[in-house]
């Protein structure tokens, strides 16, 4: 399978703070930034989070939102396949084609928070991730591997947290569409989503699962969270919360 690497790295006396590779070859060195301003990242945030809840109003605020997303993913990978040399190769490897392709994203929380699904070649109609497969991975060791056993069917639980309430995004605003795309697909994925999304309600639910199916039963957790970075006070008096402590 052809495979494209973006590897956060070091920053070095020469700007890089990043690589970019092709089949596990030489690594590029590369720099990579932020394409958006705060006020450009928060149209963002107000599209994904606020715009679902009524998407009939404020049409002309969304539409520059969805413009942008493509000038952020063109200046992102300008700036990943912008040197000839890195850009031939990435053009080497696109012959074979997108469908087999690989795009690895590996890097820090801050690396990652970059909107790497946006990545657009400007000369194709999509961006990649809707034409090739992307992967993001955490360099970071596992304290704890995880292990699942073989089954017929994928075990998916979605674990949908709400933690304001009615002024959050509704829940199936996120999980209708990705259950109603699975089984559009017809592939053998059982569903299951647990309501309500707390740490207590999880925590139960996955040790009654175990007690029946033993260790192992789900392939995939789907955390779908629209909640906050609490601070230490904050959090101390979530755990106080007679209803479960809510995923955030």
């Amino acid at each position: 399978m052809p495979l494209i690497r973006i590897q956060e790295r070091t920053e070095r006396p020469d700007g890089s703070n990043a690589i970019v590779s092709f089949n596990n070859g030489p690594e590029n060195p590369i720099t990579i930034t932020d394409p958006f301003e705060e006020q450009q990242e928060q149209e963002l945030e107000w599209y994904f989070e606020e715009h679902l809840e009524f998407p009939f109003t404020k049409k002309v605020r969304a539409q520059n939102a969805v413009a942008s997303i493509k000038t952020y993913g063109e200046e992102l990978f300008k700036q990943v396949f912008g040197d000839p040399d890195i850009y031939a190769e990435y053009r080497d490897l696109l012959k074979a084609g997108l469908n087999d392709l690989q795009i690895e994203i590996a890097g820090s929380s801050k690396f990652h928070s970059l909107h790497w699904e946006s990545i657009k070649d400007p000369k194709l109609a999509q961006p990649l991730a809707l034409q090739a497969a992307m992967v993001r991975k955490n360099l970071k060791p596992q304290a704890l591997p995880a292990s699942v056993r073989s089954s017929p069917v994928i075990n998916l639980l979605i674990v949908t947290a709400r933690p304001s309430g009615i002024r959050d995004v509704g829940y199936r605003t996120i999980s209708r569409p990705l259950v109603e795309a699975l089984r559009n697909a017809n592939l053998r994925v059982q569903v299951e989503i647990l309501r309500p999304g707390t740490y207590r309600a999880l925590e139960n639910h996955l040790r009654d699962v175990t007690a029946k199916h033993a260790e192992g039963y789900y392939h995939v957790v789907h955390f779908d969270l629209h909640g906050a970075v609490l601070t230490y006070e904050q959090f101390q008096r979530s755990q106080k919360e007679p209803a479960g402590n809510p995923l955030h």
